[in-house]
């Protein structure tokens, strides 16, 4: 990863005008200077622009000018690399690099770019995500990338435009997946604008109803004060009768409605119960966002929001071991036990180790049970898997696809579960409809079918990789349209214990946010599990109760579509099917949904053996 370091003698920026506030989406106009320092910028020395909500396309160049009549320059989307860095390279597009030519810039010169409308003709469009965003400029005086990191050093103290959220325009609606007949459970009202941003400022009434075979129940209304900053949590919301039930929050004022995920009401206590959550965020510890990291959240501010802001049940903050400090560890390893509240809201210390050689083989989400767990220093895959093993622990590895996964160096002892999708796109096979971003060429066997055909028994996951402290929401990633995905684990209870042992039991699934509740068991052996039978009989039972119309539930059979089932414009379905052809030793099954409205489901796999044998049953 980028880990940038702020230079001295660089000199200033400065914006005009200087906005202090702009809704998300808006156009706006921006003069950003950069004054040079001391140390001046040499012939072939460039300046980097970070340019908030634009993403320039090959090779496009930006509106230049600057104050000294003999400075020439260029400009455009990138430059040329030296040892590798910062060329024509992804991430690239949302900078505007400007090279100085004929002449230096001294002390006192300066280079502005007329940051709006010459770039785009009506103007430029403020980021979508609602937050602060330093007007970031670096540096690399003599052009020969010479600084740590990616060559270029941050000019300090950047000022600041703060991005703000528009007017309400949608409702979300949270209910736990499994409820008790007359029980409490907590329902999480979301006011979101356009952009699906928090409306922090939002003093509306939501107003709750419950449709029933008998009729529509009111729940009353909720009327929201600054202090609920955009969420309001209802307390005691009870279901009066078994079944599949969903909440209805409109504001009648604004004319918007939702419509909330299922939630399955039973009379008797349910073994297992489905919890929602995100393994794989970051916080300002990570460096991938540079000098805008002074205006992210710390871990103990990400396991805020996840918990009070995205109403999740657990989550794990996952910083760059690169990035770390031993003194950043601990300040992870306490804000996960600070925010630990078992019943209510669970948390993992952990982090994402993404050092070379282990880049080119995949990055890897490590979780561990405790909290006590010491320091873990840069290596390599191998040095780390044993480190791990050495200590006799609890440590879960979770492989994700940003960059290609090798998977000849899959360990069954760490890696119980993949990340099968998050922002970057579904990981799955070369041919899913959710391809990984940015698009460049991978072999196909970095994908998760790959492993599972050379015999890695892997569940799956979902987990939105947001880097900037919004873990549960992300609706902002500038490469692709995707949304980041969540995690929904079945256990016993809500708990460290409990969700840890529901992860390594597989008993988990992945989808692309929505929180569709899905149920998938063969023989009785629920998803994540192996097991045997002497006959090749596999009755198969599927429910599945949508946030949106269904269009279509997969049975995939190793690797391949055995059996579609059109939705038909249903919401929820119950299905089974019997499969009686044991085509290997160990067949393995999983399902795919995907709803009309764009979102997808995947269970874990279910191993079957052919016959029976004293391998024991996989756990």
């Amino acid at each position: 990863m980028r880990k940038d370091h702020v230079g001295s003698g660089l000199g200033i920026v400065s914006i005009i005008p200087d906005q202090r506030a702009i809704v998300v989406g808006r156009r706006f106009c921006v003069d950003i200077t950069y004054k040079a320092g001391s140390k001046g910028v040499d012939v072939g020395g460039v300046i980097r622009f970070k340019l908030p909500g634009l993403i320039l396309g090959a090779g496009k160049q930006g509106p230049v000018s600057c104050s000294n009549p003999r400075v020439k320059w260029t400009s455009s989307n990138h430059v040329p690399a030296i040892d590798g860095k910062n060329g024509d390279e992804f991430g690239t597009n949302t900078y505007l690099f400007v090279v100085v030519r004929e002449a230096r810039l001294n002390e006192g010169d300066s280079i502005t770019v007329h940051y709006g409308s010459q770039i785009l003709l009506t103007g430029t469009a403020a980021p979508a995500m609602a937050q602060p965003w330093p007007v970031e400029v670096a540096v690399d005086v003599e052009g020969l990338r010479s600084a740590p990191g990616s060559g270029f050093y941050l000019v300090e103290n950047p000022p600041v435009l703060n991005f703000v959220n528009g007017s309400a325009a949608r409702l979300e609606v949270f209910v736990p997946s499994y409820t008790r007949v007359g029980e409490d459970f907590r329902t999480t009202i979301r006011v979101l604008d356009r952009y699906c941003n928090l409306v922090e400022d939002y003093l509306g009434t939501v107003f709750l109803e419950q449709q029933t075979d008998s009729g529509v129940i009111s729940l009353g209304g909720y009327t929201f004060t600054a202090q609920h900053k955009g969420v309001f949590a209802v307390e005691h919301t009870q279901m009066p009768t078994p079944g599949i039930h969903r909440i209805r929050a409109h504001d009648e004022a604004l004319g918007i409605s939702a419509r909330s995920n299922p939630t399955k009401t039973t009379t008797e206590e349910p073994s297992v119960k489905l919890h929602w959550g995100d393994t794989h965020c970051h916080s300002s510890i990570s460096a991938d966002t540079a000098a805008i990291n002074a205006m992210i959240r710390r871990p103990a501010g990400d396991y805020d929001y996840a918990r009070n802001r995205a109403a999740l049940d657990f989550c794990m903050v996952t910083d760059h071991i690169e990035d770390q400090s031993e003194q950043d560890w601990t300040e992870t390893r306490a804000a996960a036990r600070a925010a630990c509240e078992p019943g209510r809201f669970v948390t993992f210390s952990g982090f994402e180790a993404t050092y070379q050689p282990l880049r080119q083989e995949g990055d890897k989400n490590v979780c561990f049970l405790n909290d006590d767990e010491a320091w873990v220093k840069e290596g390599t895959t191998e040095e780390l898997y044993e480190n791990l093993k050495q200590r006799k622990t609890h440590a879960l590895v979770i492989p994700h696809l940003h960059c290609p996964t090798n998977w000849d160096r899959h360990d069954p002892e760490l890696e119980r579960v993949v990340e099968v999708y998050a922002h970057w796109g579904c990981g799955l096979s070369e041919h899913t409809d959710l391809p990984i971003v940015p698009g460049t060429p991978r072999p196909a066997s970095s994908y998760v079918h790959h492993a599972l055909e050379q015999g890695c028994k892997l569940g799956f996951v979902a987990s939105a990789d947001h880097s900037y402290g919004h873990p549960g929401d992300d609706f902002w990633w500038e490469l692709s349209n995707y949304s980041g995905g969540v995690a929904a684990v079945f256990s016993s209870e809500l708990s460290r214990l409990g969700i840890w042992k529901g992860l390594w039991s597989r008993h988990c699934y992945g989808t692309t946010r929505a929180r569709i509740l899905l149920e998938f068991e063969i023989n009785g052996h629920m998803m994540g599990e192996e097991f045997a039978v002497a006959e090749s009989t596999r009755d198969m039972k599927i429910n599945v109760y949508g946030t949106s119309a269904i269009a279509v539930i997969e049975i995939v059979k190793n690797s391949r579509v055995l059996q579609s089932f059109p939705g038909d414009r249903r919401i929820d379905l119950e299905l089974t099917h019997c499969d009686n052809e044991a085509e290997r030793e160990t067949d393995y099954y999983y399902i795919h949904v995907r709803q009309e409205d764009g979102e997808q489901a995947w269970s874990s796999p279910v191993w079957v053996r052919g016959q029976q044998t004293d391998a024991g049953d996989g756990k």
